[in-house]
């Protein structure tokens, strides 16, 4: 799997780099860019290859998954978020991912990735990536709406450690991104008052996130007995 993963994460790092060095946009401008700051989304465009589709003759479930991480290394590198890891020796990891499935993907079928941060709290940061059909005018100007329906919908939460720690990823962003406080502040998420759709899905993923937790530690601890 290393064989086919690991060239096809370069390749995806290295198209960030080069959209970000080919883009029109100014360098304030990419670094808002997927972050949530400022619209539209960063979209990352791949189609349905033949490692992808399974005996169903359709995108198979796992590669959805494999395509969403693709997408956030580009953005990433596009972005400057992958620059400002490098810097700073920190590390943004993956903690828990949630997948929607709405409409099939087959084989050899374009397709759409938008990515943003969609919201963050003391210790945990959620991205929100969208499939879509590919559009012929698709480009970083291009809205959603422009893209035609959803076809799967994933919902990454993760945090930023540095020297091993979890550290604050408000901070973090102030740090190394022209961020305003009035933006941070939109993409604060409470678990407790969900002022925006995407604050409840924030809140309920928190409260699955953290049930799985609590079975996982009372199974490890009863294992060990």
């Amino acid at each position: 799997m290393g064989i086919v993963h690991i060239p096809r994460t370069f390749a995806a790092i290295a198209k960030g780099y080069w959209k970000r060095r080919t883009s029109p946009l100014s360098d304030h401008e990419k670094s808002l860019i997927g972050l949530g700051f400022q619209q539209p989304p960063y979209v990352y465009t791949s189609r349905a290859g033949l490692f992808d589709v399974d005996l169903m003759f359709h995108m198979n479930n796992a590669s959805y998954l494999t395509h969403a991480e693709l997408a956030r290394w580009e953005w990433s590198s596009f972005g400057g978020i992958l620059d400002a890891n490098l810097r700073s020796r920190s590390y943004f990891i993956v903690t828990a991912s949630m997948i929607r499935f709405r409409r099939e993907i087959p084989p050899l079928r374009r397709f759409d990735i938008e990515t943003r941060i969609g919201g963050i709290d003391e210790r945990n940061l959620w991205v929100y990536q969208t499939f879509h059909n590919f559009s012929d005018g698709a480009s970083e100007n291009n809205a959603s709406s422009e893209r035609g329906k959803i076809l799967a919908q994933v919902f990454t939460q993760a945090v930023i450690t540095k020297k091993g720690k979890v550290i604050n990823p408000r901070g973090w962003i102030e740090e190394h991104f022209p961020a305003t406080k009035e933006s941070l502040d939109a993409l604060s998420v409470s678990a407790g008052d969900a002022a925006s759709l995407f604050d409840e899905k924030a809140a309920r993923f928190k409260h699955l996130e953290e049930a799985l937790r609590r079975s996982a530690s009372l199974y490890d601890e009863e294992s060990v007995k």
